[in-house]
């Protein structure tokens, strides 16, 4: 049936009821220096912090990255306000490729990778809506080899990398607009490193990017869900404004390990706001198809409330 839509499984697996999701991290950039000061804790300023905390999380590469703003302060966003609140974040500049990321590893799970029953949520502003081809962000949950080994020593990032993460990247499960080019400009897109039945992306990308939802001017809603652990089989379904636009396998093993805030892009950028990360009683409820081959397993939510 394909990586989209069904996970196989061997005997019997039940999904029974599950504890209620836990936030274990919300952000809406209420208590960060606002005026245009960048996000990175990881340059001078009044947002600056240590690398591993405690304090402010969020780092990048050659900063700054992301500027912490209130209403009209968007790269693009003429007058539009936050989601909620005073503040909320935009790129440094148009074509910037601003990043700024979250580890996860090392601010929540004490230095380990989270495999399966998460939920990622985030508020983006998109200001153009369907067609601007200039509008290429995304946030995303990643998993960086330099993120696992700034966690095992406590840290946010390796200290020689300044803020870089690299180290190998075996997953990027990203929703928003597809940097590279060959995306349907009318739609939002999803990708998962190591798919290769989506119709979209380029540059080495293609079969991981695939177009989802219709594009829209204003707030919308994004959220990652991943299911129960089943390693490359696990099932990660993604929505806009509560409605699940697409269902696969992650495709990889490992897990993810960081947040990513992606902006500036394009000349169009993306504002973000009101991001939280969850964990536990993220299925809501559970189908089984029994085929010729076996049992299927399929996981979803086709809607949430807010």
């Amino acid at each position: 049936m394909g990586g989209r839509l069904a996970l196989a499984a061997v005997g019997l697996i039940v999904l029974a009821g599950t504890a209620p999701a836990q936030v274990l991290f919300s952000d809406g950039f209420e208590t960060y220096a606002g005026g245009r000061q960048p996000l990175d804790s990881n340059t001078a300023g009044p947002n600056a912090g240590p690398n591993g905390g405690p304090g402010n999380p969020w780092f990048g590469p050659a900063p700054p990255n992301l500027r912490v703003v209130g209403a009209g302060g968007g790269l693009s966003s003429g007058a539009a306000g936050p989601n909620s609140g005073s503040q909320m974040v935009t790129a440094s500049a148009a074509g910037d490729f601003d990043q700024d990321w979250y580890n996860l590893a090392h601010r929540l799970n004490n230095g380990s990778n989270y495999t399966g029953n998460v939920a990622l949520k985030w508020a983006f502003y998109d200001t153009n809506g369907s067609g601007d081809t200039n509008y290429r962000d995304y946030a995303a949950l990643g998993n960086y080899g330099d993120a696992s080994t700034a966690a095992a020593s406590g840290l946010d990032y390796p200290t020689a990398g300044g803020g870089a993460l690299g180290g190998g990247v075996p997953q990027r499960l990203s929703l928003g607009a597809s940097n590279p080019t060959g995306f349907d400009p009318t739609k939002y897109q999803a990708r998962v490193v190591g798919a290769t039945d989506g119709p979209a992306g380029s540059g080495g990308s293609a079969g991981q990017w695939f177009n989802v939802g219709t594009r829209s001017v204003g707030w919308h809603s994004g959220e990652i869900l991943l299911g129960p652990d089943l390693g490359a089989n696990t099932l990660v379904s993604f929505f806009i404004d509560n409605v699940d636009v697409l269902d696969h396998a992650i495709s990889s093993t490992g897990g993810v390990n960081v947040i990513e805030l992606n902006d500036g892009f394009g000349t169009t950028g993306a504002n973000y706001d009101d991001v939280n990360f969850s964990v536990s009683g993220v299925p809501e409820r559970s189908s089984l198809l029994l085929t010729a081959g076996g049992l299927l397993v399929v996981w979803r939510r086709r809607t949430k409330s807010a």
